[in-house]
């Protein structure tokens, strides 16, 4: 496959429903996990920009996956 084809796939891929919610996805989780980062090796400015990205490019995902993990320890022992 050529480059730019690509490269035309993995945008239309990026911006699909399905492309978004892992993108959203990804974030969400990677946010949690530099949270439990503690003393001068956490991130700060990059915790605030991926919550920003989160915030901005994927209004809404937060919440779904707030819910998601909610579900999720209900059902885990």
């Amino acid at each position: 496959m050529e480059y730019i084809e690509m490269l035309k796939k993995t945008l239309e891929f990026a911006s699909s429903p399905r492309g978004k919610f892992i993108q959203a996805q990804a974030l969400y989780y990677g946010i949690q996990k530099l949270c439990e980062v503690e003393g001068v090796l956490r991130e700060e400015s990059n915790i605030c920009d991926m919550k920003y990205l989160l915030d901005v490019l994927y209004p809404g995902y937060e919440k779904l996956f707030d819910h998601i993990e909610g579900d999720i320890r209900m059902v885990r022992p």
